[in-house]
């Protein structure tokens, strides 16, 4: 297996000669909130915090020992959000890059990973179809699940929204979603192409359903996961600019690696439903 390449020995050097002094006689504890029910990137189970994102972070947190400890905690991904608003978390992962909408957040960390939002829909739902008829033609709109303080729309789905052809639904989590899509109590549901499929194997084995019902609609979007960080006016992270270099590095070096992605095949199943 490859190990870690040159880098990290580099890195390490350098560390030891560039260690800010605030730093000499204590180890920095960072806190990263977590989304937790974004599985299998993020999620609780038994009481732990885990997934792709969640593994990628500790592992990379490794590399900063001594100098920084990082613990991952699991939130409610609205809830985190909140928090990293208001300055009083660090951290968050694994937001996608929206500038825009979220001012509170910057910057991000490199890539993590990339993601394929999906519009997951019920076969007899041609979504495409309904966005692209004209508003007089309409019938009536489609609701579209999404999870809670997720941004998942593309600019074809916000102008169908602002016309009143989709009516978008938000919902705790995937599992939820999932099922309102299963019952017809919801005609669409967007998200992470390999986070529905996980969850698609979950419930087939648990509750003994299919979803033969169920069909990829569109492809809604490709965007990159990260780590994201406070950018409010009253956060008190002095640690804030030092730590996102090493973060940056660490993950960089973990991505170069074996290890990488063998912690994503831990968690994929085959895209089947």
């Amino acid at each position: 297996m490859k190990k870690y390449n040159n880098k990290i020995i580099i890195l390490i050097l350098l560390y030891s000669i560039f260690v800010p002094e605030i730093y000499a006689n204590a180890t920095q504890e960072v806190t990263i909130l977590a989304d937790d029910s974004y599985p299998p990137y993020s999620f609780i189970e038994n009481g732990k915090v885990k997934g792709i994102y969640v593994d990628i972070v500790k592992e990379a947190a490794k590399l900063l020992a001594p100098l920084y400890k990082v613990n991952v905690v699991a939130y409610p991904w609205k809830r985190a959000l909140h928090e990293i608003k208001k300055g009083t978390a660090f951290a968050i992962i694994p937001p996608y890059r929206h500038i825009q909408q979220r001012p509170y957040i910057w910057p991000y960390s490199v890539q993590i990973m990339k993601e394929e939002v999906i519009a997951f829909c019920n076969k007899e739902i041609n979504l495409l179809e309904h966005i692209n008829t004209k508003s007089s033609q309409r019938k009536y709109p489609i609701t579209i699940g999404v999870n809670a303080g997720y941004l998942l729309l593309n600019e074809e789905l916000e102008q169908a929204k602002k016309e009143n052809k989709i009516i978008i639904a938000e919902n705790k989590s995937t599992q939820s979603n999932i099922m309102k899509l299963y019952t017809k109590r919801i005609d669409c549901y967007l998200n992470d192409k390999d986070s529905t499929y996980n969850e698609f194997s979950k419930m087939r084995q648990k509750r003994k359903v299919n979803f033969d019902n169920i069909k990829e609609a569109l492809l809604v979007m490709t965007q990159t996961g990260h780590i994201g960080y406070t950018d409010a006016s009253t956060h008190t992270f002095l640690f804030k600019n030092d730590f996102i270099l090493r973060m940056d590095e660490a993950l960089s070096i973990l991505k170069s690696s074996d290890t990488y992605q063998k912690i994503i095949d831990t968690y994929t199943v085959k895209k089947k439903h």
